[in-house]
């Protein structure tokens, strides 16, 4: 049970992360057009990184809770990204026969967020090394 609440909090607040991100990128008027779409691209970003950096330290540090495990990776990185918004996005793109688009923000969206986790983990490592 404790699991669970600890995923219901961390989800909240990457959930409400992910909506204050969406209402600062649209308030950028150089980013106006594609404003959704930078915003989308920033949180899987961060959440990459994040569930990088977390994943390495949860398997070098035995110690941490499985609540905080489950808190930052399911809860946190879980409400924070937006898998689904980059797939409606997407597929919308498509639609409206924008394909080199598409193919670009489907490109960008996954190198940059592969190479997130990699930094993510890369840091991971250095952290459980000092602490």
């Amino acid at each position: 049970m404790l699991n669970l609440i600890f995923i219901f909090v961390g989800g909240g607040i990457g959930s409400v992360l992910r909506f204050l991100s969406n209402i600062f990128f649209k308030k950028l008027t150089f980013l106006n057009a594609y404003g959704i779409f930078c915003s989308t691209i920033f949180v899987n970003i961060i959440g990459s990184f994040i569930l990088g950096l977390a994943y390495t330290v949860f398997i070098n540090k035995a110690d941490i809770p499985d609540y905080i495990k489950f808190a930052v990776s399911v809860g946190f990185c879980g409400g924070l990204t937006t898998f689904s918004t980059f797939s409606l996005e997407t597929y919308n793109l498509i639609k409206q026969g924008e394909l080199l688009q598409a193919f670009m923000y489907i490109l960008l969206s996954v190198i940059t967020c592969l190479f997130a986790v990699s930094l993510g983990v890369q840091a991971g490592n250095h952290l459980t090394k000092i602490i």
